[in-house]
């Protein structure tokens, strides 16, 4: 969906949200915004300074109703649903412990997730988190993770639905993220895939391309280049998904023959947390089944 284009364009960012580099290489202008691409480690991202207040103005009560989603409190038992296909997909490689959800929005995953974890949520948008808290009862922080008393090495599992691409400082949330882990603990995340089938049609008519609720687009190789650089390992990166404001396009099945088509716009990355994360960009870009098939030739 596009955006509104911005009254007053807001200045060029400082440098690239990724590597911090300054140069770039200016793409193209979508809906106001400009849109560029970092020379030095080829992340996509909107070449615009936009504070904290105009971005947490985005997610209010329309953005859920209407903006966005036709309905998406009236999509909650659907919603749910999903999300416990997600949950249960996450419980064979970490069964149990305490789960941390950045931008649990109005909690649905949560509400899903507190049937085999202990739950806690981050929401930046106060309509979303209040839902949550009312409704489900769970524990949800408003504001961004910075903002929510979480202790050192915290959580088993932090979840990331769609968010890092929405984030002005991916780095830094995802150095927070680190901080919250336990060593050896699961971060499970979802985004677009700057490099995808569906975005090589055209990226300035990709669905994802939607500034500046949308700020960066990630590659295989960029979300990797993140993650390392905040203590991360990548074991598991699959091009399985569609994002899509109706739910059901987001269900198990129609990730999976999205997957096997190869006509997902979305990855979902498995990744655990360790002091001596090591790069493997070619793994990282293996078929699940041969970088499988590594890990038992390496054990």
């Amino acid at each position: 969906m596009a955006q509104a284009e911005p009254t007053t364009v807001p200045p060029p960012r400082a440098g690239c949200p990724l590597c911090g580099a300054a140069e770039r290489e200016r793409l193209f202008t979508h809906d106001g915004w400009p849109i560029a691409r970092c020379p030095g480690c080829s992340l996509v991202y909107v070449d615009a300074a936009v504070d904290r207040e105009a971005l947490e103005a985005i997610y209010g009560r329309d953005y859920y109703q209407g903006d966005v989603f036709a309905d998406y409190l009236g999509e909650r038992e659907i919603r749910v649903e999903s999300a416990r296909g997600r949950v249960a997909q996450i419980a064979r490689v970490a069964p149990g412990g305490t789960l941390l959800d950045v931008g649990c929005a109005a909690g649905f995953f949560l509400h899903a997730a507190a049937e085999r974890y202990e739950v806690t949520g981050v929401e930046v948008s106060a309509f979303a988190s209040a839902y949550a808290r009312e409704e489900f009862g769970q524990r949800v922080f408003t504001g961004e993770i910075f903002d929510a008393p979480l202790a050192d090495a915290e959580f088993d599992v932090v979840t990331m639905w769609d968010v890092i691409e929405h984030l002005a400082d991916p780095a830094a949330v995802m150095a927070e993220v680190a901080r919250v882990t336990r060593p050896g603990g699961l971060v499970v995340l979802t985004t677009g895939d700057v490099r995808g089938p569906l975005a090589a049609r055209g990226l300035e008519r990709w669905n994802l391309m939607t500034p500046p609720a949308h700020l960066s687009f990630f590659s295989p190789g960029t979300l990797e280049r993140l993650l390392n650089a905040a203590g991360f390992e990548l074991e598991r990166l699959l091009a399985d998904g569609i994002v899509s404001p109706r739910p059901r396009l987001g269900g198990p099945l129609v990730r999976a023959a999205a997957g096997a088509l190869g006509i997902g716009n979305v990855m979902t990355v498995y990744a655990r947390r360790a002091d001596d994360a090591r790069p493997h960009p070619l793994r990282s870009r293996l078929p699940l089944r041969l970088r499988r098939r590594s890990h038992a030739g390496a054990a």
